[in-house]
Order: structure tokens, then C-alpha cells, then sequence
């Protein structure tokens, strides 16, 4: 650790994201806070999902895992970042991601990205990937679209629908694609992605979110 990471854990020392509870290490969740948000998983998917072949979540979408990614979201805090990462070294399927060739985050609308400043998926699981797969901004955004949580679930479907493409210096064709982001709701996101992919070639696609509410 370097003489300025020590000073900084000196005065503003690791502590649990969910409780505040004082950690060794930044990022880490204290045992109660994490035995009650890691809950890993692969989704039910709806019979709706017909392009996204299988999609895994590690967390709960409530209490501190939403504050989390809220505040890494909407107000910049990329540092707890670390607190996901955490999430995603526990991953306990890893073998079921041996064939992945390339992760591919979803894009965000380039007016979102100028004003966020970054893409909260990239920010979310490309430290992690690189040390896996092949990390590849495959999809671009065609057109803007809606924010996904102010619609009626039936409308998030059609709100994405042919809303992304792969780029066309880009080929997916017989690749195996893990496709990132940090909520899964109704999955119609990660549904129109998958549909993209594989309209251009793309074996099969998996998703891989930080937290859901979806069982």
C-alpha cells in the first residue's frame, strides 16, 4: 500500500457499505450485511426472453445493494465500484462461464454518457472481465430510449425494441457473449442486446447483472 492509501485509511478508514461497520480492506461487507445481500443466482427467465440464453445475478435489489449501485448510478460514486467487485470474485459458477469469449457491457445513449460521464456497466465489471475474457464494446445504442424503471413493465419491451446493434467494425459471429449490466428487472434490456447479437452471428449470449429482484 503506498504512503498516500495509507494516510487516506488513516483518516477515512474501509467501512461496510451496508452497516458503516469499520473493515480491513475498502469494499469488503461485513459478514451480516453480506450474508443478507449475496444472494447468487440464475434468473427465471420469462418465456418472453427467447435470445437470452441464460442470465446470473449476485445480489438482492433492495436495501444496500440498491443504495449501492444508486449512488455509483445517479450520483458518481464509482469508488463502491470495489463493494461490487467483491460480489463478482464470489462468483460460485465459474465454470459455467469456461466458454465465454467476450463480455459486452450495454451501452448507454451517447447524450447519457456525456452527462453521467461514464457507463456504470463498464465501471461495474471491467476490471473483472479482463482478467477473464476478452473485453469488447460490441453493441452501440440507434436511437434513445426511455428510462426502463419509469415504464409499466409491459412497455420496457417495446421501449428497447431494435435499440441497439452490433458495430460493424465488430464480429461476434460464433462467439460465445457475456453481456454485463447492473439491473436486471423484466430483462427486456438485456433481451433486445442478446436479440442484436445474435442477429449478427453471435452462438449464444448470457447475461450477468449485480442484482435483481426477479427470483
Amino acid at each position: 500500500m503506498s504512503l498516500l492509501e495509507n494516510i487516506l485509511t488513516l483518516f477515512y478508514p474501509p467501512r461496510c457499505p451496508g452497516c458503516g461497520a469499520l473493515l480491513a480492506h475498502d469494499g469488503d461487507w461485513c459478514p451480516s450485511c453480506l450474508a443478507d445481500i449475496y444472494q447468487p443466482r440464475r434468473i427465471n427467465r420469462p418465456s418472453s426472453l427467447r435470445a437470452l440464453d441464460a442470465c446470473y445475478c449476485l445480489a438482492d435489489y433492495r436495501g444496500a445493494m440498491r443504495r449501492v449501485l444508486h449512488d455509483i448510478k445517479y450520483n458518481g460514486k464509482v469508488g463502491k465500484c470495489r463493494a461490487c467487485r467483491v460480489l463478482l470474485e464470489r462468483f460460485p459458477w465459474p465454470e459455467r462461464l469456461e466458454k465465454i469469449d467476450a463480455a459486452v457491457p450495454v451501452p448507454l445513449a451517447p447524450e447519457k454518457l456525456r452527462r453521467r460521464g461514464f457507463n456504470q456497466a463498464e465501471a461495474l465489471f471491467k476490471d473483472w472481465a479482463e482478467e477473464r475474457f476478452l473485453w469488447c464494446d460490441a453493441l452501440q445504442r440507434l436511437r434513445p430510449t426511455k428510462v426502463q424503471w419509469q415504464l409499466h413493465r409491459s412497455q420496457r419491451a417495446e421501449n428497447v425494441k431494435a435499440a441497439f446493434a452490433v458495430k460493424e467494425t465488430i464480429s461476434v459471429k460464433g462467439k460465445q457473449i457475456l453481456v454485463v449490466d447492473d439491473i436486471f428487472t423484466t430483462g427486456a434490456t438485456l433481451e433486445a442486446c442478446a436479440r442484436a447479437l445474435k442477429e449478427k452471428g453471435a452462438a449464444g449470449v448470457t447475461g450477468l447483472v449485480i442484482a435483481s429482484s426477479a427470483p
